[in-house]
């Protein structure tokens, strides 16, 4: 154990301060120069650190700097949505490397299973990564995973995954086995880690989009429930009849307040005929008084989710994304209705990562799973931090 914790406490220096050298390592770790050169001499065989050049500008000797290697290990995140699948390659001390995305197949069920596979082989084989090489595969998904079947429930905007094995066909695929999370609670973290919530422990996300979701972080833990259900407020009974056939299916809050029901109230109120609740905005913004008031109800009910949200968990931070929830002019509305509603004032900000919160959010669950791999100390509680944004690089 205490070589365990060695190797832990000089990972974590070099994950924050490279490049570093070894006497630096020794004076931030608190180990003599001896352990602290048996450890990096080892990480050296390992692969995990590089030389990167020397100490300047000082008086007297010159000292090695090292890094963490590229090559030390890579993870994947994924983040499957209704409208768009993206994939994100990133090395071991969190440098996104690649990142690509493309409309997901319409089809659904295995079609998308085959989809997220190629995109994911044609990520690391452009940037020259075995498959050996990464150890640790995060998908973001909507709905739930059910641990009996695999199969994914609760996502009716892509069909199929209901009937499939999608645990294992996946890790079958992808050849490395693959943890499953929730998308919003994946786009949460995102923005825990490299968007608008940094250093808060208390925060809510709500997203609007295709669908609708909640995402909940509390007391710097991730509410996930019993079965990983926590969050799904489409199913919330508000808005409408939570007992007529569409909103069982979907989901009342959802049925009103998604992208389709958009468009569905739109043209119910006399509205031109539109293809996506996009051009219901754009109509607003023009001036149409039907599409303000369509508008105007749909900020309504999410404010009335948002104060449900508020007053039961209470929330120091409530972030709007997804395609509808992101739009500032939507959340001024939210915000001005939530006063109204809510308890007590609490603050509302929009995604600053937008459409990549969910694949950012996979890889810092694939980066803490795999720095847990290498250096987890089971009596320690807690996990490594990840490295703070202005250390990653945007992907090339």
């Amino acid at each position: 154990m205490t070589r365990q914790l060695s190797r832990r406490s000089v990972f974590e220096a070099l994950l924050h301060r490279s490049p570093i050298s070894r006497a630096d390592l020794a004076k931030v770790t608190g180990l003599s120069k001896q352990t602290m050169s048996e450890v990096v001499d080892t990480f050296e065989q390992q692969g995990l650190v590089r030389r990167v050049g020397r100490t300047s500008g000082n008086v007297g000797r010159t000292a090695v700097l090292y890094e963490l290697s590229p090559e030390g290990g890579h993870v994947l995140g994924i983040d499957l949505g209704a409208r768009r699948l993206t994939v994100a390659l990133a090395e071991i001390g969190g440098r996104v490397l690649a990142e690509a995305d493309e409309p997901t197949d319409g089809r659904g069920g295995a079609w998308v299973l085959d989809q997220i596979a190629r995109l994911s082989d044609r990520l690391a084989r452009d940037n020259h990564t075995h498959p050996s090489r990464i150890r640790s595969i995060v998908l973001a998904t909507p709905g739930v995973v059910n641990p009996k079947t695999g199969s994914i429930e609760m996502a009716p905007n892509i069909s199929g995954l209901d009937h499939l094995n999608v645990v294992g066909l996946l890790g079958e695929k992808l050849g490395h086995p693959v943890v499953f999370e929730n998308d919003i609670n994946l786009a949460l973290l995102g923005e825990i880690w490299h968007g608008c919530a940094q250093n808060l422990a208390n925060v809510a996300f709500l997203a609007l989009g295709s669908g609708v979701g909640l995402g909940l972080y509390v007391n710097g833990e991730l509410v996930r429930g019993e079965n990983g259900a926590a969050g799904e407020i489409g199913y919330l009974p508000i808005g409408g009849d939570p007992l007529q056939a569409e909103s069982r299916v979907q989901g009342c809050l959802e049925y009103q307040l998604g992208a389709a029901g958009i468009v569905r109230r739109f043209g119910e109120a006399g509205g031109s005929p539109v293809d996506s609740a996009k051009q219901v905005f754009e109509l607003a913004q023009s001036g149409d008084a039907r599409a303000i008031a369509v508008v105007g109800e749909t900020a309504r009910l999410a404010a009335l989710a948002a104060a449900t949200v508020v007053a039961t968990v209470d929330p120091q931070l409530l972030v709007l994304g997804g395609s509808i929830g992101a739009r500032p002019d939507f959340a001024d509305q939210v915000a001005r209705a939530l006063v109204q509603l809510a308890p007590r004032p609490v603050e509302i900000r929009t995604s600053l990562l937008g459409a990549r919160a969910g694949v950012v959010g996979a890889v810092s669950v694939a980066l803490r799973r795999l720095h847990d791999e290498f250096f987890g100390v089971a009596e320690l509680a807690s996990a490594l931090p990840l490295p703070p944004p202005a250390q990653r690089h945007a992907p090339q």
